[in-house]
């Protein structure tokens, strides 16, 4: 699968991995929309990669999830690759009443989001050749963080739901394909995580969209660059072993 001349929409798109990704991409030749909820980073955005499309929208409403479809419809009828990169990562103290309505927020963004918007996209997918949808999970997907339990779920969930839509789709003609990111030098990162990491370094954005567009092109479906193939691995072969990592980590970042 080749990434040119191909009509992109990135969700998450006005910073971190979701601008790495637009970024490159469209160096490449291809139209990108870029999807975010604040029209000022998407402007600064658009500002940093030269000819980007972008489109305000906050992917946990339905409605405006409805809203993008119909714009990409009427707008960029070539669309034939989807990637659902938005994400929110928090430190959550579990027990506070006060926290349902942003966990409910987490998951609509992490989960919730990329099932609707690629069920809703099928339809148009199916109408291009070599059609294309990219799920951007984690590491923590294998390895959950006890300092941000509800991301580290919502990422588990993906990865499921990836692997059941890889398989009802092995025959239209679209592939599904999961980005298995390490910890990303990001904005999204928490102090919790950083402090979690104890001054590990945590890969740049820039490497890891390399990493997965080269690997795209080449025709792996489930990417997992840097440290989140050990967590993979350990995920199997260790999982004892792993989670007492995990919570050696919490206590860190709880200290």
């Amino acid at each position: 699968m080749k990434l040119t001349s191909r009509t992109i929409v990135v969700t998450g798109g006005s910073s971190g991995l979701g601008v790495e990704l637009s970024r490159q991409l469209a160096a490449r030749g291809n139209a990108v929309l870029a999807v975010g909820r604040d029209p000022a980073k998407l402007a600064v955005a658009q500002s940093l990669v030269p000819g980007l499309h972008t489109f305000s929208a906050d992917v946990s409403d339905p409605a405006q999830r409805l809203q993008l479809r119909d714009f990409v419809q009427s707008t960029f009828p070539s669309f034939d690759m989807l990637i659902n990169n938005a994400g929110i990562m928090r430190s959550v103290a579990l027990g506070r009443d006060d926290e349902e309505a942003e966990v409910e927020r987490e998951i609509a963004v992490n989960l919730t989001a990329p099932i609707h918007l690629s069920s809703m996209f099928v339809p148009m997918l199916r109408e291009r050749p070599d059609a294309c949808i990219v799920n951007v999970s984690s590491g923590l997907a294998f390895a959950p963080f006890p300092v941000a339990p509800v991301y580290s779920a919502t990422k588990a969930a993906l990865h499921s739901f990836t692997q059941s839509l890889r398989i009802q789709l092995r025959s239209s003609g679209i592939r599904v394909v999961e980005i298995i990111p390490p910890g990303l030098d990001t904005p999204m990162i928490t102090p919790a995580f950083r402090a979690a990491m104890a001054g590990q370094r945590m890969a740049p954005a820039e490497h890891v969209a390399a990493a997965a567009i080269r690997r795209i092109e080449a025709g792996d479906t489930e990417i997992a660059p840097g440290a989140s193939s050990m967590l993979r691995l350990l995920s199997r072969l260790a999982p004892g072993l792993l989670m007492r990592q995990m919570a050696v980590m919490y206590e860190r970042a709880a200290a």
